[in-house]
Order: C-alpha cells, then structure tokens, then sequence
C-alpha cells in the first residue's frame, strides 16, 4: 500500500489543547479503521500508535493537512517514549546490515530482539504494545498485513509489507512459545 506524502497532524481536544505529529495516507486509513490515531514516526517515517490516549471523535484530511479532535479527557504526546524507545532503529540496523550477514542469522537476532522485549516489556515499544494487547491482536495485525502485502503495487511496497508480515508474525511465534526456527525447520522438511 503506499505510503503516500506524509503531512502534518494537527491535534486538539475538546478542552482546546493543541498539539501535532505526523501523518501519511496509511496511518490515516489505519487510524480511520481502528478508531485509533496512528502517526509517522517523525525519522523513519514508520506508521506507530499514538503515544497518548488514541481514540478520536474527528479525524479528517484536510487540504495541506490532517486533523484529529481528541475527547476533553485525552493526554500524551504523539511520540511520547517512542523517539527514545523504539524498535524501529534496531530494526533498520538489521536492514542496513543485510548485506553483510546471512539471512538466518538476522532472523536469529530479530527473534533475540522481539524476545528481549517480550521479557523485559520496555515502556514506548511497540512490540511491548502488542504483547501486551495479546495474541488476538497479533493475529489481527498479521491478518492487516497480510492483506496490505496483497494489495502492494509496487516492488517497494511488497518489501516493505513482507517486511512487515514477517515480524508481526515473529512477535506472534513468541508470543505463543514459538519462534521462526520453528517455521524455518518444517521448511526444511518441505525442501526435499
């Protein structure tokens, strides 16, 4: 699916409070279906929940921006922990030294990542934020990316959505006391 021109988002609630963070065609189509707000990580341009209270009571495109109306009650900055806490740098780093190390041994450390999360459930993470939804979340998500990587026009987006397929369905492997060796294994049995 593609990402499209990330443009402002600009945040109010109904006490007037005003803030903004950013936001591209699929975090607003994401926010839309989930009744969440979901924003573009400001370096990466990853699509992450809403720091704060998430729901909304108006969420439009607006001309040269977006806009979302919060309840009177609603707080948190929209990357509130994320900027220091998150998994995207490592997740880049390990994209970033594809070239260098095989293919099984970045799977290898993305599980050691996603377990280390699992363990420690660091505050801002988003594995954190879907191991602590649960398994039918995951699933969720995994069924959200599955559909996304469907729907890929371009070479880019079918990286980029199989990227994301992979470890959606890697934090649900842990989750569920599993890993991707586990997946890689009965592949080798189907490789004969």
């Amino acid at each position: 699916m593609t990402r499209g021109t990330v443009l402002a988002l600009i945040i109010e609630t109904e006490k007037g409070g005003t803030s903004a963070a950013l936001m591209d065609e699929k975090g607003f189509s994401k926010s839309r279906e989930q009744g969440q707000l979901w924003v573009s990580h400001p370096e990466t341009g990853r699509i992450l929940p809403f720091a704060g209270e998430g729901q909304f009571l108006k969420l439009e495109k607006r001309r040269n921006h977006y806009y979302a109306l919060l309840p009177a009650g609603s707080s948190g900055e929209a990357y509130e922990d994320l900027i220091e806490e998150t998994d995207i740098e490592e997740h880049d780093a390990l994209e970033g030294s594809l070239k260098e190390r095989g293919t099984t041994e970045i799977l290898v450390s993305l599980t050691g990542t996603i377990q280390k999360r699992h363990l420690e459930m660091p505050s801002g993470s988003y594995t954190t934020h879907l191991f602590e939804k649960g398994s039918a979340k995951i699933k969720k998500k995994c069924g959200e990316e599955a559909i996304e990587l469907v729907l890929a026009e371009t070479r880019e987006d079918l990286v980029y959505e199989s990227a994301d397929l992979i470890y959606h369905m890697m934090v649900l492997l842990e989750n569920e006391e599993l890993s991707i060796m586990d997946v890689l294994a009965e592949l080798k049995k189907r490789d004969s």
